[in-house]
Formats: C-alpha cells, sequence, structure tokens
C-alpha cells in the first residue's frame, strides 16, 4: 500500500466550501430588496359608485339652502307643479337598472 501526501483536488474543494462561514454561502442566493411589497385592495363596482355618491352628499351645492327656500315657498302658494309622468318613468328606469 502506498500513502501519498497528494489529496484529490475534488476534496480540497469540498472541504473549502464548507468551512466558508454560511452568511458567505448564503449571499448568492439571497434577494435583493429593490422591490418591495405592497398591500392592495380591489372593490367591486357597487362599492365604487356608493364611494362616488357618499362623497357627492358630502359636499352640498352653495345655492342648496336658495333651492329648498323656493321649493317651500311654491309648496306654500300651491305653485309647485309635479310632473307625475317624468316621476313615473324615473321609478320604472330605476327598477329596470336594478333588475337588470
Amino acid at each position: 500500500m502506498k500513502i501519498s501526501n497528494a489529496t484529490p483536488n475534488y476534496i480540497n474543494q469540498t472541504y473549502t466550501n464548507q468551512s466558508k462561514p454560511a452568511a458567505n454561502r448564503n449571499l448568492k442566493s439571497q434577494t435583493p430588496l429593490e422591490e418591495t411589497q405592497t398591500d392592495s385592495i380591489n372593490l367591486s363596482s357597487k362599492t365604487r359608485d356608493l364611494q362616488k355618491i357618499s362623497k357627492a352628499l358630502e359636499t352640498e351645492p352653495s345655492n342648496r339652502q336658495q333651492y329648498v327656500a323656493d321649493i317651500k315657498q311654491k309648496v306654500e302658494n300651491n305653485q309647485y307643479d309635479i310632473n307625475a309622468e317624468s316621476i313615473a318613468n324615473k321609478m320604472v328606469g330605476i327598477l329596470v337598472n336594478e333588475l337588470g
């Protein structure tokens, strides 16, 4: 049996890789932190419509008080004209939209 001081090269490479600290070995496998994760939410169209309506209701027109006062005065003087056909058409339109 012959004993030699020369060890095969692959053994030396394996030993060298194992002796490096774990932090150094894992640097290449880590992903960069350039991409930041963000949360997102998808709202239904009805929810978006409700948000628009809510926002519109929060902002009252500047002449709203005058408009209401004029209608009150017309009602008191029996001058307020109600177009029943127009109201019925709007009601039917709303029902048709809701039922699809």
